[in-house]
């Protein structure tokens, strides 16, 4: 699936299954100086300081994610802190910031070499692929083995070769949902109003009837939302974003600019027909994706949306009402989804050792877990069975939604009863799915840096009014292209080939 690495899929992305056991420390860490790094060899914990936490100096972790900040992140860290101090004496820090500000700031922080301990990566937000290329996260292989062992057991091997570069895992991988399907969701009551045929939808192009009956017969809510090109088959060779797929039917694993490509031409077009026909928002373009989107009462759907179980339940509360959804694809397993969501340790934290002994913590105790995804029972929520809560109906003061951010999703507690199995579930599409012949390849970017910066410009100026449908691509499209090319697009497409051949005749 084609996503950019400036459009915003909060659901994008995500709930996984497995339920682990509370974890205080390690298992038999051993005492030896990482090789990764300066900082990781200035803090080294002989065996039994990683067992019993009194001979652990105290020291605070400062943990950076995108997200909307929330008025009781202090209540919550007090929470969390109870916890991390007893079993690693540790204090979490917990420093939110805005998504559309937050690659920026990751990236000024790395450029002045600024400390702090943990970080949310990505491909598609925070640049991972560039983060690991300028140096800013440690390898993380030694580190997990001795410090976090049951995180690293959880996840198969094949999935942390998503997070590996250079041979190297990077990002501690948050254990959820890893298969991927394109697909769209819609408001129930539309649905219902306008007699919606789910069966009868098969590609995007098959909800122009549905929404052209909504855009003649409402007045509030005509629009259908489209954050991206929801395109499946492809697999993104680096970022997200950047030119370089491969097509997953493709035996010769060819790499292709996306933009070129008779798929992305088909659907920027069939926008360009809804955008004409009063489908799509005349800002649709300006618009960043997020709840207050889904809430505002403008759309009817959305599109280029991350379909898995229980999504329904999940994304009711982002849009304040019930919906409907539907995956359109087959579902995939790539790279750039099981590397989707993920912790880096930053290369200036004074104490990776205790970064990641966090990182076990937050990854296998279900109590400290669910604070950060939920909040302090009695406060926030209502426990209904061991593993379903409700939201007090009166909180304002914690609800990020973004439990996918954290770890371990099966470890959550379920927000509505007919959500209970989802995990389980997830899973199950998890083992089921497809998975992308190049699954564990990362692309190093470090020798097209410089044209990898002016194409994203370029993606930024152009692709997102071609998928809005805001300007004419018969004209656009290919100026589109040209522009791509003279930013160095066949190079970084070259490039790729060449460390993807690389990589296949190493296996």
């Amino acid at each position: 699936m084609i996503r950019r690495s400036t459009v915003v899929l909060l659901a994008a992305l995500i709930c996984l299954t497995m339920a682990l056991s509370a974890c205080g420390g390690t298992t038999n860490p051993k005492s030896s100086e990482s090789s990764a790094s300066p900082s990781a060899q200035q803090s080294t914990q002989e065996p039994n300081e990683a067992a019993d936490p009194s001979k652990l100096p105290p020291v605070e972790l400062t943990w950076y994610y995108p997200g909307t900040p929330q008025k009781d992140v202090e209540l919550i860290e007090e929470a969390m802190n109870k916890i991390t101090k007893e079993k690693i004496n540790a204090a979490i820090k917990l420093v939110t910031i805005d998504w559309a500000s937050y690659t920026q700031k990751m990236n000024v922080m790395q450029a002045g070499g600024e400390e702090y301990d943990l970080a949310f990566v990505a491909p598609w937000v925070g640049n991972f692929y560039q983060g690991v290329a300028k140096g800013a996260y440690l390898p993380l292989d030694e580190l997990l083995e001795q410090y976090a062992p049951t995180l690293k057991k959880t996840i198969p091997e094949k999935i942390w070769d998503a997070a590996k570069v250079g041979g190297q895992i990077y990002g501690a991988i948050n254990w959820q949902i890893v298969a991927a399907q394109v697909g769209f969701e819609v408001r129930k009551d539309l649905a219902e109003k306008y007699n919606l045929d789910l069966d009868s939808i098969q590609s995007v192009a098959d909800l122009e009837p549905f929404l052209t009956q909504v855009s003649q017969g409402e007045t509030n809510s005509p629009y259908i939302f489209v954050p991206g090109a929801a395109i499946g088959g492809f697999d993104n060779i680096g970022d997200d974003g950047s030119p370089g797929v491969v097509r997953m039917d493709d035996a010769s694993l060819t790499v292709l600019n996306q933009f070129e490509s008779e798929e992305y031409k088909q659907f920027v077009e069939l926008m360009r027909s809804w955008y004409t026909k009063g489908l799509i928002r005349k800002d649709q373009a300006t618009l960043k994706f997020s709840n207050e989107i889904l809430k505002s009462g403008s759309f009817s759907g959305v599109i280029s949306y991350p379909i898995k179980p229980g999504v329904e339940v999940e994304d009711q509360a982002k849009w304040g009402q019930p919906v409907l959804a539907k995956s359109l694809t087959k579902a995939l397993i790539t790279t750039n989804k099981a590397n989707a969501t993920m912790t880096a340790i930053s290369k200036t934290s004074k104490n990776p050792e205790r970064a990641m002994m966090f990182l076990e913590l937050i990854n296998t105790n279900k109590e400290l877990y669910n604070i950060i995804c939920h909040g302090i029972e009695g406060v926030h929520y209502t426990k209904v069975s061991d593993n379903l809560i409700a939201r007090s109906p009166d909180n304002t003061g914690y609800n990020p939604l973004t439990d996918w951010m954290f770890g371990n999703q099966f470890n959550g507690y379920y927000t509505d009863s007919s959500q209970v199995g989802a995990w389980e579930a997830s899973e199950e599409m998890n083992l089921g799915a497809d998975v992308s012949p190049t699954l564990g390849f990362s692309f190093d970017p470090e020798s097209v840096k410089s044209e990898l910066a002016q194409l994203n410009s370029v993606v930024t100026q152009y692709a997102l009014a071609l998928e809005s449908g805001s300007v004419d691509p018969a004209t656009i499209l290919p100026e589109f292209i040209s522009k791509l090319k003279e930013a160095g697009s066949d190079k970084v497409i070259a490039e790729k080939q060449k460390q993807l051949d690389a990589w296949i005749a190493g296996k």
